[in-house]
């Protein structure tokens, strides 16, 4: 393997200092003059039509600067796709979740603002409400969306959103090859994503420039420039994303909300620049991770070798689209890419409720699936006879493969992640023993930069100053992962200067190239190839005008420590800066570099052809958890857990490791502890306290185990790193929970009552 100065060794977060000192700026620490608050008035209703907003004796009220409502808006419906656009926000005709927006103002303080709020009076006609998605579909349901334009026109009078099909081989005759066929149904619950900092969002627009700034926390910074200017009927280059520090992300910053646009207009009207401060209670109501119902059937040879896999994915959306396609489209990767199998169907339904809106979280319905799967490949392991372990060896997924897709597996170490993951745990002497001590397997894929079209790619560029220090330009954006830290460490990997000595501007749509964002996985992948791309050609130009002056071919040079060197004589040579100066005089050093991963366009989730490669790489992971389960209680301690995952190459292990323990810690929380609580659509627990994730004192000892396959198209070798560790926790920690009790839990979280009802239902079997 290549020795690398940089890349492959352990690097702090060339941001950690400012994090830690408390120089970093969120967007609540943003401090603009002139600043309003802004205020958001929101629906006491889960589904009721608007007859009248009447907001005349908010806006006579001292202090306020601006109100506005639906009317006050260009009357542009959002959605993450063309398809799916079929939310207003601040909606005229009528609300379809408690808590959705409805009016917005702008005053010279938060008293003020708050006061507005109650002056306004909105006249409702309550409609009846459906909230499981199972109800919803049946006939005769409310109809929540009388006009949409779904993907499937016959679905929409029962409630469905989005609905999909896929079949590769033929599974009813796969099932007549199986010796053990079972079917089961899972359940999920409605987490939040939990992020320490509430939502917030700053808007300034300049009337005379005829443009807005934004400065929130977010995922995608060209996605929300791209939405708001749709929502705002402007060019892009009129709408301005600023980078500002995010505190906590996992999904639930990936969206434009109303709060941006209400923000937006707020600021266009006072001419003033307005903040919108969320609430927790109010960031709970975002997005929250699908709740959805899976129905499965397995069947396998007797030597454990799977024939056929149907599922139906039944997702509850709440009140509107949003990542839906994506939310039940993603599940299937699940289905095909860990585990080799010739028969598949896939049946899903996105299904509108009066609930607040569903989103990406992460695994993005990947955690849903690998519960269900992995819970079953664990049932008909122990129906044959075989270890849990070895089922999965036998059908583990290879490198060279093709998938049921026909999208290819280049690079690939899963079946050493479950070797080790099993051996890290102790698995052959701890499985079986049925001592309410157990241990347990999950698996997962990923993705690593799949098909968003255009967005797909990255570009970045870097500059020198004549002294050879560098600016490193790139649209990638950081949400505490370290993507900032990775792009200068392999911009200083290839240039040969400190990592001191590169500054790195990103995440600002105004100066910086389009990225995709964190979606898909892909910063690594794909903004980091993008980086080395710029920086190699940054390179490419310093050798030539060094060779030029040492009258030396350029591949006789290489960069090391600050200078260029003579192969295999590196006292001969010239400084960087000598060279970099030496550019001024003809043609300054500008390296410029893209990356698009080598996919199919025309294959996807939305454009519904179902052959061609999806993504750039494939990433694998295994996680093994040992339980102790109380037998009274119910109660359960997580002891250990193991996270083995494919990297292809870890740039910064330290970085990986950290990610790999944020993976597994909320993994466990949704596998035990976190539930959203309903009363017909009202949230009842939107806050920390009644929440309850979980603790410093309820994680258990954590492993990271890094497997490198490397791949050929990633950044020295490197893919997606922890997204399958977040994803296979939860059913390792559901299988353990089985190998330690016998009970089997179908329904998340595993909350004490039901396993100590399992417990107490199989005692009351075993005595007659």
């Amino acid at each position: 393997m290549t020795e690398y100065t940089l890349i492959g060794k352990n690097v702090p977060q060339v941001d950690g200092r400012a994090k830690i000192t408390g120089g970093a700026r969120f967007t609540d620490d943003l401090k603009l003059e002139g600043l309003l608050c802004g205020k958001l008035l929101r629906s006491p209703h889960a589904h009721a039509r608007i007859l009248d907003i009447d907001t005349s004796r908010a806006k006579k009220l001292k202090g306020v600067r601006a109100v506005i409502t639906g009317h006050d808006t260009a009357r542009v419906k959002y959605g993450i796709f063309t398809f799916t656009k079929d939310q207003y926000f601040l909606p005229t005709d009528k609300v379809r979740y408690i808590g959705e927006e409805v009016a917005a103002v702008a005053a010279v303080d938060e008293e003020v603002a708050e006061e507005a709020l109650d002056l306004i009076r909105v006249e409702y006609e309550t409609l009846p409400a459906v909230f499981d998605p199972e109800e919803a579909m049946r006939p005769g349901a409310p109809r929540i969306h009388d006009q949409v334009d779904p993907l499937v026109d016959e679905f929409i009078k029962y409630n469905v959103g989005v609905y999909g099909k896929r079949e590769y081989g033929d599974v009813e005759e796969g099932f007549k090859q199986s010796d053990c066929v079972r079917r089961e149904s899972f359940r999920t619950q409605s987490v939040n994503h939990l992020t320490l900092e509430p939502y917030g969002i700053v808007a300034r627009y300049d009337t005379y420039a005829n443009k807005v700034e934004v400065w929130c926390p977010n995922q995608a910074p060209f996605q929300k420039m791209r939405a708001l200017a749709n929502l705002l009927e402007l060019p892009l280059n009129q709408v301005i994303i600023r980078k500002v520090a995010i505190g906590g992300a996992f999904g639930g910053r990936s969206e434009t909300f109303p709060a941006d646009l209400a923000a937006c207009l707020l600021s266009k009207l006072t001419m003033r620049p307005v903040k919108i401060r969320l609430n927790r209670e109010e960031t709970f109501l975002l997005r929250q991770k699908h709740p959805v119902i899976i129905d499965v059937g397995l069947g396998v040879k007797r030597d454990g070798t799977i024939m056929a896999i149907d599922i139906k994915f039944t997702a509850d959306g709440g009140a509107y689209i949003s990542t839906g396609p994506i939310a039940t489209g993603f599940p299937f990767t699940i289905v095909e890419a860990i585990y080799r199998t010739p028969n598949i169907r896939y049946e899903s339904f996105e299904v509108y409720t009066n609930r607040p809106v569903c989103g990406a979280m992460r695994g993005h319905g990947g955690q849903q699936m690998a519960y269900a799967m992995d819970s079953m490949l664990d049932t008909v392991a122990e129906e044959i006879g075989m270890d849990p372990v070895d089922i999965r060896l036998k059908n583990a997924m290879k490198g060279g493969e093709r998938l049921p897709s026909d999208s290819y597996v280049r690079s690939c170490g899963f079946a050493e992640c479950i070797e080790k993951a099993g051996d890290r745990i102790g698995w052959r002497e701890k499985h079986g023993k049925r001592n309410f001590r157990g241990v347990g397997m999950g698996c997962a894929p990923m993705i690593s930069g799949f098909n968003m079209g255009f967005r797909t790619g990255s570009s970045a560029f870097i500059k020198f100053n004549e002294d050879a220090e560098a600016t490193l330009i790139t649209g990638l954006i950081d949400c505490g992962q370290g993507n900032e830290t990775m792009a200068v460490q392999i911009a200083s990997e290839i240039l040969g200067i400190p990592m001191g000595n590169i500054r790195i501007i990103c995440a600002d749509t105004e100066l910086t190239p389009s990225d995709p964002g964190n979606y898909a996985m892909s910063s690594t992948f794909v903004s980091g190839n993008a980086v080395k791309a710029a920086a190699e050609d940054a390179r490419r130009q310093i050798l030539e005008i060094a060779a030029n002056r040492l009258e030396i071919s350029p591949g006789d040079l290489e960069l090391k420590e600050g200078r260029v060197r003579v192969k295999g004589d590196p006292e001969k040579g010239m400084s960087i800066k000598e060279a970099i100066r030496d550019g001024f005089r003809s043609r300054p050093v500008m390296g410029r570099g893209y990356y698009m991963p080598n996919l199919d366009l025309q294959t996807g989730w939305v454009t519904g052809k179902l052959t061609g490669q999806r993504t750039g790489a494939y990433t694998f992971g295994a996680v093994t958890a040992e339980v102790e389960v109380d037998p009274e209680t119910g109660t359960v301690r997580v002891l250990k857990a193991v996270g083995a995952q494919d990297v292809g190459f870890a740039l910064n292990p330290m970085a990986v490791e950290g990610q790999n323990e944020g993976s597994l810690s909320l993994g466990q929380g949704q596998a035990l502890y976190e539930k959203i609580y309903w009363d017909r659509g009202l949230m009842l627990n939107p806050n920390f306290l009644d929440y309850q994730p979980p603790l410093a004192t309820d994680m258990p000892v954590m492993e990271t185990v890094i497997v490198e396959p490397i791949d050929q198209d990633g950044p020295f070798g490197a893919k997606e790193a922890t997204e399958t560790t977040n994803i296979a926790i939860v059913p390792a920690i559901l299988n353990a929970i089985y190998d330690a009790t016998g009970v089997r839990i179908r329904e998340l979280p595993a909350t004490p009552e039901k396993i100590l009802e399992g417990i107490q239902q199989k005692k009351r079997r075993e005595d007659g």
